[in-house]
């Protein structure tokens, strides 16, 4: 048996004969003290595999894959050492811990390695196909850590970029399935490989020294690691951090090797880029919501004497913001003043165009002591103008309710669509409003007028994307006025915010989940007297004043 004088004469005569006869046989032979793992001697067969094992010191980096196995306890290990596949298996003769060691021929390395790479990347196709399932940033962490486990490790944890002095995490393990908290930015920096990953300076996955992972106790706790040595893998795309990876593998299983760094980097990357798409998508998504938040139209107030009602949707593929505003609002001397309009084109743009007229609108109704839709025009033409770039239609006005019970309105138009009254016999009425297109000239006109609601009747106000909604059989024929005034006419009796809802249903029915414009529809009813008819049959007035104004 090799021996190079640091142990030997510790062996027993009988030993040293064992020993010569090991040196005929093909297997490598390591033996150790049971005790505290010192190598006692070695065969020749081993001495090739472990050129530098020296007898009296501790197996070492000169025998890894073993030193490995001893220091968890295992009977038996598979790994890769100085190019080879190794496979160990532990006995015991006379109190001493015999391995047995067997290097894998040219042909099995070949085809051991040949399944191993099958399998790993058998194991990033799924994982590709795993993270980009969700855009859910969280469940994409968690997916993320479950398809370490077990095939890279038995606990892995992924720490997000920090936000503020604190960040999020995700584990999993055993019994530990989907596990999150949250952790001090301070305690991660102090394990320099955890620091480096998680500002982005650190593009190979590390192994964590032996006494650092003590800093990382409140991440995992110690009964799933026992003292294990983690690897930290940075997770990144397009060089921006996305967060970072640990892994913990338990006793029984063989260290992280070269093979497993590399499998851990490729991971990462599919990782990184996964996680990066996730936490952009979780941004834009709580953007839009915000904006929608903040463009939707507020809720309609009480008003005595008044029923309101109100429809809103937004194109679908306008991410569910709309051109179309509108807002109701109580007024001083009683009633509502109220405006509706409809910004040229859809989408973000347009929203955004309708959220600025909305709050000029309202600005204007707050510094104002009474109402006056022809100014207000005037004073919002000449802001969509320094815009310059699109247009708005509008209609403004108030509603003013009358000790009889019926409701006075006072309406201004700038080229929107003339609304729709309808009466208590059931007959719907035009309301003509003309005027131009709200910062289309400098110099515009535009119309006024005055009529009555009856008690029962309703007035509506709706956009473009009512009548211009394709639908029907060929799928491409407008709903056009005649079936909304038809669809209208069918409503009596019905309360205002009922009527704006039957409307809109309508509407989506014609169009049959196909995609449309901008939708918005606002009714105004005075409230049918006490004890009345189902069907009154008072005669249809218009107001005292209708004409339009030329300009200022």
């Amino acid at each position: 048996m090799a021996d190079d004088g640091g142990g030997a004469g510790a062996w027993s005569h009988t030993a040293a004969q064992l020993g010569e006869l090991l040196d005929l046989v093909d297997e490598a032979v390591v033996t150790c003290d049971r005790a505290d793992g010192t190598v006692l001697g070695f065969n020749r067969a081993a001495a090739r595999i472990f050129p530098r094992l020296r007898t009296g010191r501790p197996a070492g980096t000169a025998a890894a894959p073993l030193a490995h196995a001893q220091a968890r306890g295992a009977k038996r290990f598979s790994a890769a050492h100085a190019g080879r596949r190794l496979r160990g298996r532990l006995g015991t003769v006379d109190g001493l811990a015999v391995w047995l060691l067997r290097q894998a021929g040219r042909v099995q390395g070949a085809d051991a390695a040949l399944v191993d790479e099958r399998g790993r990347s058998a194991f990033l196709e799924e994982a590709a196909q795993r993270l980009g399932a969700s855009l859910h940033h969280g469940r994409t962490a968690r997916t993320l850590v479950e398809l370490v486990t077990p095939k890279l490790a038995d606990v892995s944890v992924v720490v997000l970029p920090a936000s503020g002095r604190r960040t999020d995490w995700h584990r999993a393990g055993p019994g530990d399935a989907r596990s999150s908290g949250e952790v001090a930015v301070e305690a991660l920096e102090e394990v320099p490989e955890v620091a480096n990953a998680l500002y982005g300076l650190q593009p190979r996955p590390a192994v964590v020294g032996a006494r650092e992972p003590d800093a990382l106790d409140h991440l995992v706790p110690a009964e799933f690691v026992r003292g294990g040595e983690p690897l930290v893998a940075q997770l990144a795309a397009g060089g921006v951090p996305a967060g970072v990876l640990i892994m913990w593998r338990g006793p029984e299983r063989d260290r992280f090797d070269d093979a497993d760094v590399e499998l851990a980097q490729r991971f990462a990357v599919r990782a990184g880029l996964a996680l990066a798409t996730a936490a952009l998508y979780s941004q834009q998504a709580h953007t839009l919501a915000v904006l929608q938040a903040g463009m939707a139209p507020a809720p309609l107030p009480a008003a005595d004497g008044l029923r309101l009602g109100a429809a809103y949707r937004p194109a679908a593929e306008a991410l569910h913001i709309s051109g179309d505003f509108y807002h109701v609002a109580p007024s001083a001397g009683g009633g509502v003043t109220f405006f509706f309009g409809d910004v040229s084109g859809k989408g973000a743009e347009a929203a955004v165009l309708a959220g600025h007229l909305r709050q000029s609108m309202r600005t204007l109704a707050m510094v104002a002591k009474d109402s006056e839709p022809l100014r207000d025009l005037r004073l919002l033409n000449d802001i969509v103008l320094s815009d310059g770039h699109r247009f708005t239609t509008l209609v403004t006005g108030s509603a003013c309710p009358r000790d009889d019970g019926s409701v006075r309105v006072e309406i201004a138009g700038g080229g929107h669509l003339s609304p729709l009254a309808l009466r208590g016999d059931g007959s719907v009425e035009e309301i003509p409003c003309e005027g131009t297109l709200v910062g289309a000239v400098p110099d515009p006109g535009f119309g006024r007028t005055e009529f009555l609601l009856e008690p029962g009747e309703l007035i509506l106000f709706y956009s473009d994307g009512v009548t211009e909604a394709r639908g029907g059989a060929s799928g491409r024929e407008m709903y056009g006025e005649e079936r909304l005034v038809d669809a209208l006419a069918s409503c009596t009796d019905m309360q205002a915010a009922s009527v704006a809802e039957r409307l809109e249903l309508l509407t989506t029915e014609w169009l049959a989940g196909r995609p449309h414009d901008d939708i918005s529809l606002l009714t105004l009813q005075a409230p049918p007297r006490r004890g009345s008819p189902p069907h009154p049959q008072p005669e249809s007035r218009a107001g005292p004043r209708a004409g339009k104004d030329e300009g200022p």
